[in-house]
């Protein structure tokens, strides 16, 4: 069998051919400062929208630091499209933190809230956040828009 030695620009070509070929999976995480010491306020987040056949996961994301201490969350979602519908609803979440180690001070929580959403207009999308009672030690709360490719 015969060695074959590739260049190092050959093989950084080959990598990169390959990466665009996998088609990395993109994630657009919008987020907004909450009050950490009592989050009562609604967050909203605004998602520009310029491709209308992808579908995407939704995921609630908050941003805690060590005051938090829920399981659930209680939210208010509402949506509002380019074209001004608006879809509210009431919803109770799991929110347990993972902590990656005992001296981390701040972590997310992702909690799957839509699967294979389809935003059907192009602009902006705005979504309103609204905890249903209040919560200590959420830092910043908003939306990971996930592409499914």
């Amino acid at each position: 069998m015969r060695n074959i030695r590739l260049h190092p620009i050959a093989a950084a070509a080959i990598a990169i051919l390959l990466m665009v070929q996998c088609r990395v999976v993109e994630n657009t995480v919008v987020m907004e400062d909450v009050d950490v010491r009592s989050w009562t306020d609604t967050a909203t987040v605004k998602y520009i929208n310029d491709d209308t056949t992808t579908l995407r996961n939704l995921s609630v994301t908050l941003h805690v630091n060590r005051l938090y201490d829920s399981k659930e969350i209680a939210l208010e979602i509402s949506t509002m499209t380019p074209d001004s519908l608006r879809h509210t609803e009431q919803v109770v979440m799991p929110a347990v933190a993972d902590w990656p180690s005992e001296i981390a001070t701040t972590t997310d929580i992702e909690i799957p809230y839509r699967e294979d959403v389809r935003f059907r207009c192009n602009g902006e999308y705005v979504v309103r956040i609204t905890p249903r009672k209040e919560v200590v030690g959420v830092e910043a709360a908003g939306i990971n828009f996930q592409s499914k490719r």
